[in-house]
């Protein structure tokens, strides 16, 4: 027969233990997931410098669009013995129309890059700074653990992780 300060040593042991398998075992991270961060702030990174070609691109063609328009409008006006003053006026307000409408569309792309390059760079920062704590828990995990008690707690996490899917 056991004693009940045997039995309660007992009970407290087995109590502590998961508890202290589950509050570090949230803590430990799988080796993968810092590098595949850094995969993910390097895709970031990468699909900014997209944006640029994106808008040097665009550009370009907001400058063929204008050149286009102002030729249409200058051959139109080198017929002049054929236009009436009239049709200057309403041709001239429709060019002026259109050109504004071409740079107004423009701006609108330039500022809707910008934005997805600042939300780009955004997340790539936090992505950058989830690495950082990542690899500070790592080390003071790493630090704190036994190596055995460390493969344990990953372990038990991992079952968790696959028993709750």
């Amino acid at each position: 027969m056991r004693s009940n300060a045997t039995r309660l040593s007992r009970a407290y042991v087995l109590l502590t233990l998961p508890i202290l398998v589950l509050s570090a075992g949230g803590c430990a991270t799988p080796p993968s997931v810092a590098p595949l961060l850094r995969v993910t702030e390097r895709a970031l990174l990468d699909e900014t410098a997209r944006l640029e070609d994106d808008a040097q691109r665009d550009t370009i063609y907001t400058q063929q669009t204008l050149r286009t328009l102002e030729d249409a409008y200058n051959r139109d006006l080198d017929q002049a013995e054929a236009l009436t003053p009239d049709w200057v006026r309403d041709a001239t307000s429709v060019y002026v129309a259109a050109r504004e409408t071409i740079v107004i569309h423009q701006q609108a792309l330039t500022r809707g890059r910008l934005d997805r390059a600042d939300n780009l760079k955004a997340a790539a920062a936090a992505t950058r700074q989830a690495i950082a704590l990542i690899e500070q828990q790592d080390k003071l995990l790493g630090g704190s653990l036994d190596e055995n008690l460390r493969r344990l707690i990953t372990a038990t996490d991992q079952a968790q992780q696959e028993t709750s899917r």
